[in-house]
Order: C-alpha cells, then structure tokens, then sequence
C-alpha cells in the first residue's frame, strides 16, 4: 500500500505528493551486483543465508523505481545527492552507477549486500554472487572500489 509523508494513504483525503525514495549508491561497505532473473536473486539469496548472513542488509533494486532510487545524477533528491553524483564524477563510482542504471533499463535486478563490520566476508559474499550468475559485482569500500568480477 503507498503511504504519504504525512502517513495517509491514497484514499484519505487530497492527493499528496510521495515520499521521495532514499538515495543509494552513497553507503560503504556493500557489495553490488547485477543479475539477469529473479531465479538468480533467489539462488544467491539461499547462498547468503548458507553464510549467515540472514540479518545482513540486502537492497534489491528493478525497473523504473530502482534507477530512480540509484538517482543517476542526484536531480531528485536534493542539492547533497547533486553534489555526492559531481564528486563521484571524479572516480570510477559515476561510471558503475551509470551502469547499474542502464542495467536496470533492459530488465536486470540490482542486489546489494552490507559487508561492513564482516572482516573475511567479502570473498565469500563475492562468490556466492558468482555462483549465482551474478555479473559486474563490485565492493564498495571506504576509500576503494574493488572489482569482483567483469
């Protein structure tokens, strides 16, 4: 059910514009990939909670809403986002969002996984992307980014 930013749903009242999706693409400490199907997300998912990793943040990104979260060029949410998509220009970062957008345009599904505070789990969460027909898959560190894959 879609919710407002002052918490009525649709039926209640004058139409309100919807809370603005928050932006992604700034946090560290993630690793991303794409994959080509649901089947694959839900493959690598059984891989994941094989490794413990059932209380890890998982951030799954499709279609339209998903490259509008990812926020190319941070127009929707806010001169911060602008500034963050500019210096990002600086680096490799700006060319993978560029990427995992133009993913999403043909029908492929951003996963994402939080590996901070998981010394050693980075490989491990790499691979089970691999396995699972991931492609693309990337860890975003503090001041790295690291390709796992092509």
């Amino acid at each position: 059910m879609t919710r407002f930013t002052d918490g009525r749903s649709p039926s209640q009242g004058r139409p309100v514009r919807p809370a603005p999706m928050p932006l992604t693409m700034l946090s560290r400490g993630r690793v991303y990939g794409l994959f080509r199907s649901l089947e694959d997300v839900q493959a690598c998912t059984t891989r994941l909670l094989d490794l413990g990793l059932a209380g890890q943040s998982v951030q799954l990104l499709m279609g339209d809403e998903g490259a509008a979260t990812l926020d190319c060029d941070g127009r929707r949410h806010g001169l911060w986002a602008r500034l963050l998509r500019l210096m990002q220009g600086m680096t490799d970062e700006r060319a993978h969002v560029e990427r995992y957008v133009e993913a999403l345009g043909w029908g492929e599904i951003l996963l994402s996984v939080d590996v901070a505070g998981q010394p050693g789990r980075t490989p491990q969460v790499a691979q089970a992307f691999r396995e699972s027909g991931a492609h693309f898959v990337n860890h975003y560190g503090t001041w790295v980014v690291e390709p796992l894959s092509a």
